[in-house]
C-alpha cells in the first residue's frame, strides 16, 4: 500500500452499468460496459494493493458471474446491492425482500462469499422508515450502507449520526462519508462525483477535514464513472454525471498514493 496518512477508510464500488438508472430491463447486455469498467478499476486498486468493498447488482452478477468472481478472489469484500436497480422508497415490503433475496442468491452463488452488506440503490432507505432494517435483519446481513446522514444534498441538518451506529435490531448502519463546512451545511465528500468534480488540492483539504473532525469515513464510486465513452440514463442529469470523467482514474491513482483504504467489514471491525 503507498498511502502516506494513518487513518484507514473505508473504500466502496456500486456495481452497476450506465442504463441501470434507466428504465429497469430496458438494456440487454450486450449493451452493457459493466465489465471493462470494473476490470478497469480492479487495475487501477491492484497496482496500490488496496481491497475495498464491492456492492454488486444481482442483475450484474447474474449476467458477469465471471467478473463477480474475480472481484471476489481478488479479495475485496462483496456485498448487495439489491437486484434490480429499484429505489425502495418504489417497493412494497414483499417487494423490497424479494429483491434482496434475489440479489444474495445470485451474488453467493457467483462468488462463492457471504454477503454481509446491502446498499440501497440511490441510498433510498430513509433514517425515519424501519422496516427495510427489519428485513435486513431478519435476512442475517450484517450492516446496511443505505442511509445518507442528511436528507439530501445540501443538508442542513443531520439526520443520522456520520459515524457507524446499531439499529434496535442490532444491525449496523455504515453512512458514507459527509462533512459538515459551515455551521449548518453538509455535503457528500466521498464520491466518485467529488473526485470528478472538486481541484485535487481542495478534496483532500476536505478529506483531512474530515479525518479531524470524525476519523475513518466510507467513500464510494461506480465503474461507469471511469469511462467517458459511457452513455448516460435519459431523464438524468447528464452534464452532472459525465463531468469530469476523463480525469478520475488518474486522481484516484493520487487519492491511493495518500490515503489508506480498506473493506468496510474491516474499517469498522464487522466480522
Amino acid at each position: 500500500m503507498t498511502a502516506t496518512r494513518s487513518i484507514v477508510h473505508a473504500l466502496s464500488v456500486d456495481v452497476e452499468d450506465w442504463y441501470h438508472d434507466g428504465p429497469v430491463g430496458a438494456v440487454g447486455p450486450a449493451e452493457g460496459r459493466v465489465e471493462a469498467n470494473t476490470l478497469r478499476l480492479l487495475d487501477i486498486l491492484a497496482a496500490h494493493d488496496v481491497r475495498g468493498t464491492f456492492f454488486f447488482l444481482g442483475d450484474v452478477a447474474e449476467r458477469f458471474p465471471r467478473l463477480a468472481r474475480r472481484v471476489a478472489d481478488a479479495g475485496h469484500e462483496i456485498g448487495s446491492h439489491g437486484y434490480a436497480h429499484r429505489p425502495v422508497v418504489q417497493m412494497t415490503r414483499r417487494e423490497f425482500r424479494d429483491d434482496v433475496v434475489h440479489s444474495l442468491r445470485v451474488i453467493e452463488d457467483a462468488t462463492g462469499q457471504r454477503v454481509r452488506g446491502y446498499r440501497a440503490p440511490y441510498f433510498s432507505i430513509k433514517a425515519d422508515v424501519r422496516w427495510p432494517i427489519e428485513i435486513l435483519g431478519e435476512l442475517g446481513l450484517r450492516y446496511d450502507a443505505s442511509i445518507l446522514a442528511i436528507d439530501r444534498p445540501p443538508g442542513f441538518e443531520l439526520v443520522c449520526p456520520r459515524t457507524p451506529f446499531r439499529h434496535a435490531n442490532g444491525l449496523w448502519e455504515v453512512p458514507v462519508a459527509v462533512l459538515k463546512l459551515f455551521l449548518f451545511w453538509h455535503l457528500p465528500l466521498a464520491s466518485g462525483s467529488g473526485l470528478r468534480w472538486l481541484p485535487r488540492r481542495l478534496f483532500d483539504r476536505w478529506v483531512r477535514r474530515f479525518e479531524r473532525d470524525v476519523g475513518a469515513g466510507v467513500f464510494y464510486l461506480h465503474p461507469w464513472e471511469l469511462d467517458p465513452a459511457s452513455p448516460t440514463a435519459v431523464g438524468r442529469g447528464r452534464w452532472m454525471l459525465r463531468a469530469g470523467r476523463a480525469k478520475l482514474p488518474a486522481r484516484l491513482d493520487a487519492l491511493l498514493h495518500t490515503v489508506a483504504f480498506a473493506p468496510i467489514v474491516d474499517v469498522f471491525a464487522m466480522q
